[in-house]
């Protein structure tokens, strides 16, 4: 097994497709390169101080720690070229990332200033590098580059999410409080920012001292009223002319205080080696004063955060000089009231402006609660809202607010939405939970909801209009027949009156039977037909036959999904019968919903399916899934995957590489097939980076055993390329567009496989790497046998052998090489045997038999050599047969 140190420092040069080769061109020229980096740095802050953004940056530097910055900068270059990307090179350019966050400098701005680095070298290049040299040089300087800018915003994008988790941190303290039950006495308002104070510390590493002064008769000296964090003993602050913290009362406004400033007062200074700035947040005015105080750790972090999040906490205190004697919540419900809910609008305003995100601003209400507390009595009434409360209460997310506003009307803040389908979503299940009847008192009873919301900050107005609005949504909901959520916002009812047309287009098409199916062959690199995917069309009575682009959002539409995806697996496998009792047998892949595969039916359907068409063997079907569903929820979705490779269906991964989270997938979800993605395939032969990612996906599934399937190949010469480079199935328009199922035979029975492809060389070769691999973990396991290391994965347990790294290449590309020679089957039996002394050996160790575990070991190790002997036999009659 390769070390992961080793393996992790390869990573990034590999990627960049830069060699050994390259480093050394980089350091034949490095002397000329080196004697130009004064005056490439000057250059470089020239740019930065040409451009207000990042000139404000350096506004109060002095001539000579701009001089040092420049020469820096020289010594940053010089680096560059004499660091091969190494590790501590890498740890270094994570700091400098992290630290244009902290500065306020912007990504653009610092890839734009690589662009100089790139002119400055394209001239040297030009004037002073041989021409044969030239081109190489400029390739592997080019990519130098591209790795370092990558590594810079890596650190700078880490910060960032350092910086977000710090702000999402101190909201939810904010609304966690808040929200939080407090059993059947309310806290006073003093209690709830004690709270607040323990639970800052508490969930921010850089808050280390958090206090409040809420009082309205402030004399002389001031005294905490609440305080956490360092144990201190009671603070007091003196009215001194200059106290940060008086200053801030008296404007008004924030004031941030370093404990390192010689001017600071005497109680600012204790602190000093305990927090490294001090941040005051004044609130109220006259009489009715106070603020709050924060300590970090971390010198600058206010600027980095941003002060309107600590504003929220001024904000709050000066909530409780108005509700000293008054409750934040609704005594029956345990929801926070009216007051606490428009208090909380206005802390969300303020975070989806920074978020860039919309808010939704709900108002609910009962339909038909007046008749059911008339008749049944009040207590019955209280018993309702209480279960339709807990209802509600069980469908929110983090960081959503839901508040009793008086009667039988409920608030809503439902902040982060990305796209107007999660809000409609979102209300669906909301009025679903109201829907369910309720036992009062031996009876059911039965309520529905109307739901009025407008979003923030489409709909831009201040807290008040924003209620307006959504009252009036209220009613529009009511007005048209109740039991549903009506939006505000004129050009929202458009968006989404246009994709309620597109469901109603889909439902319809699916009751009337003007749903079809069209198949996509998919085509091996030696030139035989795998199988199949199924596409599905609608047939619209006017506009002809519509491809998924036309209805494609309705698709995963709650009400929908599922009886598509029951009709999709239904038809599917009825077909594959069909050409199955014709002589022809295909693999039949079919697309699944997010929502359908999370479904807690699907595992019903798909076995109802493989059900009624039992002639096809559950291997032949192929269901495809996107990155969506595990991103949604990774656990059920591992779980159903699991439960589908049961059943002995094979799952592939669709649109592999056009998400964050891919990589991970392969590495959690069971999976037989990889499908590349066609934006990545399209462009290959003239990008570089689509190409290098191409080769690196289609390498690591047939390391891990993985059939790959390139979509959208649409030329001859990209179908041989990827197979020279390993691709095993490819599919496009090169061979066909879909088509109907009754076209299928006659096209297999017209194919030809492409010249070109029968032309092209054998991949470039996986298994010496594999091998390694294979045989450090062996020396490995025999180490930890003598107690030296612990023992390695996938070893010992019950089907290592199929998931180790040689017995994933064994039942993948091995099984595609040898699979037809006799020895094959000799080579599988050894390789379960290794495992299997594996396992008596780790059992007589456990037991105490050292010298029985030690002799189960050599046997492993002679069974190795076998094995190891018997794979390259095969090999060199193979390389001879194709020589």
């Amino acid at each position: 097994m390769t070390p992961r140190s080793t393996a992790h420092t390869s990573t990034l040069p590999n990627f960049l497709g830069l060699q050994d080769a390259d480093f050394r061109l980089i350091d034949r020229y490095r002397d000329l390169l080196d004697s130009e980096t004064p005056k490439l740095a000057r250059a470089f802050y020239d740019y930065l101080l040409a451009h207000p953004v990042t000139a404000a940056v350096f506004r109060d530097f002095s001539r000579a720690r701009l001089d040092a910055l420049i020469q820096k900068q020289a010594e940053h270059v010089s680096g560059l070229l004499a660091s091969h990307l190494d590790k501590s090179w890498r740890e270094s350019m994570h700091r400098i990332g992290a630290l244009h966050h902290h500065l306020g400098i912007e990504p653009s701005w610092v890839a734009g200033a690589y662009i100089l680095y790139w002119r400055h070298w394209q001239k040297v290049l030009h004037e002073q590098v041989p021409a044969s040299d030239r081109n190489l040089l400029r390739d592997a300087l080019f990519r130098l580059l591209i790795g370092d800018l990558m590594i810079q915003l890596d650190g700078y994008a880490r910060a960032s999410r350092e910086t977000d988790a710090e702000r999402l941190a101190l909201f939810d303290v904010l609304l966690g409080v808040l929200a939080a039950p407090h059993g059947g006495e309310e806290p006073r308002p003093e209690g709830l920012l004690q709270q607040i104070c323990q639970a800052l510390p508490r969930k921010s590493a850089n808050v280390r001292l958090a206090g409040y002064v809420v009082s309205s008769a402030i004399g002389e000296v001031m005294t905490m009223e609440c305080m956490a964090g360092l144990q201190l003993p009671e603070l007091q602050i003196p009215k001194v002319a200059g106290d940060p913290f008086w200053e801030a009362l008296e404007s008004g406004h924030a004031v941030i205080q370093s404990v390192d400033d010689p001017r600071a007062p005497e109680w600012v200074k204790a602190l000093r080696d305990r927090v490294a700035e001090i941040g005051i947040f004044p609130f109220g005015a006259e009489d009715l004063r106070g603020a709050g105080l924060i300590g970090v750790r971390e010198k600058g972090y206010f600027h980095r955060v941003g002060s309107v999040y600590f504003d929220a906490f001024a904000h709050l205190g000066e909530l409780v000089l108005r509700l000293r004697n008054q409750a934040l919540r609704d005594p029956l419900t345990g929801l926070p009231n009216r007051a606490l809910f428009l208090d909380r609008l206005e802390i969300a305003r303020k975070q989806t402006l920074r978020d860039e995100r919309l808010l939704g601003v709900a108002l609910l209400d009962l339909d038909g609660f007046k008749q059911i507390n008339d008749r049944l009595g009040h207590d019955a009434g209280d018993q309702l809202l209480k279960a339709v409360a807990q209802r509600l209460q069980a469908q929110l997310r983090a960081g959503d607010t839901l508040a009793r506003m008086g009667g039988d009307e409920f608030g809503l803040l439902l902040p982060g939405l990305e796209r107007l389908k999660d809000l409609e979503i979102f209300c669906e299940r909301l009025l679903a939970a109201i829907r369910e009847p309720a036992v009062i008192d031996g009876d059911a009873v039965s309520v529905s909801g109307s739901l009025g919301v407008t979003l923030y900050p489409l709909d831009d107005s201040d807290a008040g209009i924003l209620m307006q609005h959504a009252d009036m949504a209220l009613y529009a909901a009511k007005d048209a027949g109740r039991d549903q959520c009506k939006l505000h916002t004129p050009a929202l009812d458009e968006t989404v009156q246009a994709e309620a047309e597109m469901r109603v287009l889909l439902d319809q098409a699916l009751r009337e039977d003007r749903l079809v199916l069209h198949y996509q062959p998919i085509v091996a690199s030696a030139g035989t037909v795998l199988g199949v995917e199924a596409l599905i069309r609608l047939e619209h009575p006017e506009k002809g036959l519509l491809a998924p682009a036309a209805f494609f959002s309705a698709l995963d539409h709650p009400r929908l999904a599922r009886p598509i995806g029951r009709f999709v697996l239904d038809t599917a496998l009825r077909q594959a019968a069909i050409w199955q009792r014709d002589g022809l047998v295909l693999r039949v892949a079919v697309n699944i919903s997010t929502r359908h595969l999370l479904d807690a039916r699907f595992l019903e359907d798909l076995q109802e399916a493989l059900s009624n068409h039992a002639s096809v063997p559950p291997e032949q079907l192929e269901i495809e899934i996107t990155e969506s569903a595990p991103l949604l929820n990774l656990a059920d979705a591992q779980s159903v995957l699991k439960s589908c490779q049961d059943l002995g269906v094979r799952i592939a991964l669709d649109d592999f590489g056009t998400g964050n989270a891919s990589l991970t997938y392969l590495q959690q979800l069971p999976a037989h097939t990889i499908k590349v993605d066609q934006s990545f395939v399209r462009d290959m032969i003239n990008d570089p980076k689509d190409l290098a990612i191409v080769a690196g996906v289609i390498t690591t599934s047939r390391m891990l055993g993985l059939e790959v399937i390139a979509e959208g190949v649409e030329t001859a010469e990209y179908a041989a390329l990827l197979a020279k480079i390993g691709c095993s199935h490819l599919q496009g328009y090169l061979f066909s567009r879909p088509l109907p199922a009754e076209d299928i035979p006659a096209w297999i029975t017209r194919f030809r496989p492409i010249h070109r492809l029968e032309d092209a060389s054998l991949p470039m070769d996986i298994l010496p790497p594999i091998l390694e691999g294979h045989i450090l973990r062996v020396q490995e396991f025999l180490h930890a046998l003598r107690q030296e290391s612990p023992f390695p994965a996938h070893v010992l347990e019950a089907d290592a052998e199929e998931y180790c790294h040689l017995g994933r290449w064994l039942r993948g590309e091995g099984a595609l090489l040898f699979g037809d020679s006799p020895d094959f089957a000799g080579l599988l039996a050894r390789h379960e045997r290794i495992h299997n002394f594996a396992r008596v050996a780790k059992s007589l160790l456990d037991a105490g038999d050292m010298e029985g575990a030690l002799h189960q070991g050599n046997l492993l190790a002679s069974e190795n050599q076998l094995l190891l002997k018997g794979l390259a036999t095969l090999t060199k009659r193979q390389e001879t047969s194709s020589g």
